[in-house]
């Protein structure tokens, strides 16, 4: 009787050993993979932000080559833009400018100059 015991706290001595080495394994495999992962995980969130970016650039890309093919064939559109941008415009022509929201000044000089002026009187 007294070897049965013993045999029997061997085998629960052997089961509990191999259980502490497949959780001592299991740990350190959890150990190994998990920067990996958190790692792909880092480099996948990246993908897709450059993906956006690109077809961000793309798309910015298309407009630039349609407005450089306007300004090299369409002679209205080049017209337009220095009409637009350079206040030009033909010979003996009156250029009117509107501003839907009233006067606004480019810059502070020209606020100084307006206030500093006296109101003019009409004459009768």
């Amino acid at each position: 009787m007294i070897k049965f015991k013993s045999l029997n706290f061997w085998i629960y001595f052997i089961q509990s050993t191999k259980l502490l080495i497949f959780l001592g394994l299991f740990a350190l495999l959890l150990s190994i993979f998990i920067p990996i992962i958190r790692k792909i995980d880092q480099l996948e969130k990246k993908k897709e932000l450059l993906a956006k970016e690109y077809a961000e650039a793309e798309l910015k890309n298309k407009e630039l080559s349609c407005k450089l093919h306007l300004l090299k064939h369409d002679p209205s559109f080049i017209e337009r833009i220095a009409r637009d941008r350079l206040n030009m415009g033909k010979p003996g022509e009156i250029i009117f400018r509107f501003y839907p929201y009233g006067y606004v000044p480019l810059n502070k000089k020209s606020v100084n100059k307006r206030e500093n002026k006296e109101p003019v009187e009409k004459k009768p």
